[in-house]
């Protein structure tokens, strides 16, 4: 594979993820736009049954319809569902990689990886871009993967699998455990049933996750802009004069909230038209859409395209 321009970066140039890592990497190799916001990896077997397949598609693309950054590790299976789906939904894709960029694990999958860099998404490796994977990589790429995620979703995985290991370093990482809750006699999911017997959160859609990214998001120390609680028992304000309360809104936030907001109901149906309407760079863009969706402003339509709630019918995802 022709390899496009890449970077190393290191010290404190290291995506901040990684420093969770008991050793943290001295640095890595980065082909294309380090995309930033918030992230989700997901991650299942190789060899997935096809309704496990289309779900991490789906789920991928609903939370790339969100704003959220899909993270996988370009493996074939579940991987390649997750960054397709990211793709369908828009959003950028990080592949976290065994093996640098010019010799890619799985080979088959080197088109793929081109059309994410691309599509303004980033193929990063912890090893140099002529490195071919070795078996040792797969466990050291899965521990950077969690790492630079704000959440790990496992779909489908045996009781021996990388998926699995991911989930052990979610575990070890802090980071929410999301578990698709798999048939009982299937063999593809006996790893899944029992991490959720050990405490994994189910998922069966994106909405769980998002709940979670805004609980964890939203911690006491962020500065955000809660409307008091006096205000909130009076009559619900039109959604573009609303105080938005999610990483943050200062005055610049709001404003760029109410233009993303302005694009959306003059015809902006996808993330590229919001930035074409805005003329925000596309990780403000993503940011601003994941808050109006998380506060119920904003949604997907039938089709999974962006459209505003209907006022009569207002969603709060704040407990």
């Amino acid at each position: 594979m022709v390899s496009a321009s890449s970077q190393v970066l290191e010290g404190p140039q290291l995506p901040p993820g990684l420093l969770d890592l008991a050793v943290p990497p001295a640095l890595v190799h980065l082909t294309g736009d380090f995309p930033h916001g918030p992230s989700v990896a997901i991650v299942g077997t190789r060899k997935p049954s096809k309704k496990a397949w289309r779900f991490a598609f789906r789920l991928a693309a609903n939370l790339a319809r969100a704003g959220v950054v899909v993270l996988s590790g370009g493996a074939e299976g579940i991987d390649s569902a997750a960054h397709l789906g990211a793709l369908r939904g828009r959003g950028p894709t990080l592949v976290i990689a065994p093996a640098g960029y010019r010799v890619p694990y799985p080979a088959k999958n080197a088109a793929l990886f081109r059309r994410i860099v691309e599509r303004n998404g980033a193929y990063l490796s912890l090893v140099a871009d002529a490195v071919a994977a070795q078996t040792s990589s797969f466990f050291v790429r899965n521990g950077a993967l969690v790492a630079l995620s704000h959440a790990l979703v496992v779909v489908e995985a045996p009781f021996r699998s990388g998926a699995r290991n991911a989930a052990r370093w979610a575990r070890r990482l802090g980071r929410p455990l999301f578990v698709v809750p798999s048939a009982p006699w299937s063999k593809r999911g006996r790893g899944s049933l029992q991490d959720l017997e050990r405490g994994a959160l189910p998922c069966v859609r994106a909405e769980n996750v998002l709940r979670e990214l805004e609980r964890r998001l939203s911690l006491p120390e962020r500065s955000l802009n809660v409307p008091q609680r006096k205000a909130r028992r009076g009559r619900r304000q039109p959604a573009a004069q609303q105080e938005l309360a999610f990483f943050g809104t200062a005055p610049s936030d709001r404003e760029e909230l109410g233009r993303v907001l302005a694009a959306v109901d003059a015809g902006a149906r996808d993330l590229d038209a919001v930035c074409e309407r805005t003329g925000l760079p596309a990780a403000a863009a993503q940011r601003h859409v994941l808050t109006l969706t998380l506060e119920g402003v904003l949604g997907p339509d039938p089709a999974g395209l962006l459209c505003r709630r209907p006022a009569a019918q207002p969603v709060s995802l704040r407990k």
